[in-house]
C-alpha cells in the first residue's frame, strides 16, 4: 500500500480514537470479566463507564491475557488499563495517575484440601513451590526473594488447574478474585485459604499509554477520578458487588 494512503487512513482514525476511551485487560473477576463476545464488564469496567462519561469519551473494551495487555499499552495500542500496582519499569511506558482508586489488596495463597503442608508465616513459602501469573506484581518481599519457588502459568485459571493436579503446592491471589474463581468454578470443596493472608496498604492505580492521544489529557482524567473519589462514586461501585473493604 503505498505510503500516501497509510497516512490518509491514519489521519481519518486519528479523530475517531481520540473521541474514545480504549481499555484492555485480562479476567479477573469480580474486577474484570471476560464475556463470550470478548468485551469486558466488572467493577473497574463500570469506574470506566463513569470516568469516560465525565470526559465525554466513548468507552471501548477488550479482553486479553495481562502479559498482551500490558504490551498493547507499551505500543498505544490501548489508551487506559486498571489494576495497575507502580514499579519502575512500568512507568517508562505508562503514566500512573493519581489519586489510586484502591488503597489496599489482600493477597491469599490457596491450597488442595488434602494438602497437609501448613503456611501460617511468610517463612513457610520457602518450602513450597507457589504458582503465580506472568507478569503480575504481588508484594513484596514476594516478588524478590530467590528463595521461593514459583512456577508460571498465563491466567489464574490455569493456577487452579495446576493445583488440581497437584504440580504446585499454593496459588498466589487476590483474596477477592480467588474466592470469586473459586465459587464461579465450584471448587470450594477442593481447595482453601492457608492460614497466612499478606494484609498490606497497597495503591492500585489506572494508568494512561505514554503513546495514547488521551496523555495529553492526563490532568483532566485524574480531576475526574479525584472527584469521583472524594463524591463516594467508587466505594458506590465496589458496594454494589458486594465489596465494601478488602
Amino acid at each position: 500500500m503505498p505510503v500516501f494512503i497509510i497516512v490518509f487512513l491514519w489521519l481519518l482514525s486519528a479523530p475517531v480514537r481520540a473521541e474514545q476511551l480504549l481499555t484492555v485487560n485480562s479476567h479477573w473477576p469480580p474486577w474484570r470479566v471476560l464475556e463470550d463476545d470478548g468485551h469486558l464488564s466488572g467493577i473497574e469496567v463500570d469506574i470506566l463507564k463513569h470516568l469516560s462519561t465525565r470526559l465525554k469519551l466513548q468507552l471501548v473494551t477488550k479482553g486479553c491475557g495481562w502479559k498482551r495487555c500490558l504490551k498493547h499499552m507499551e505500543l498505544g495500542e490501548s489508551d487506559v488499563m486498571t489494576g495497575l500496582f507502580k514499579t519502575a519499569e512500568r512507568e517508562k511506558y505508562i503514566k500512573f495517575i493519581t489519586p489510586p482508586y484502591r488503597l489496599e489488596q489482600n493477597t491469599c495463597f490457596y491450597q488442595n484440601r488434602t494438602n497437609s503442608v501448613a503456611i501460617n508465616h511468610f517463612e513457610d513459602l520457602h518450602k513450597i513451590t507457589v504458582g503465580v501469573v506472568e507478569k503480575v506484581i504481588y508484594f513484596e518481599p514476594f516478588e524478590s526473594d530467590e528463595a521461593i519457588k514459583k512456577h508460571y502459568a498465563t491466567t489464574d485459571i490455569n493456577l487452579f488447574r495446576l493445583l488440581e493436579a497437584d504440580r504446585i503446592d499454593a496459588v498466589i491471589m487476590s483474596c477477592v478474585t480467588g474466592d470469586v474463581h473459586l465459587k464461579r468454578l465450584g471448587l470450594n470443596d477442593k481447595f482453601k485459604h492457608a492460614n497466612y493472608i499478606h494484609r498490606v496498604a497497597h495503591p492500585v492505580y489506572l494508568g494512561i499509554s505514554r503513546k495514547s492521544p488521551l496523555l495529553a489529557r492526563h490532568k483532566d482524567i485524574s480531576q475526574a477520578l479525584q472527584n469521583m473519589v472524594n463524591s463516594g462514586e467508587i466505594k458506590q461501585i465496589m458496594s454494589e458487588y458486594g465489596i465494601l473493604d478488602e
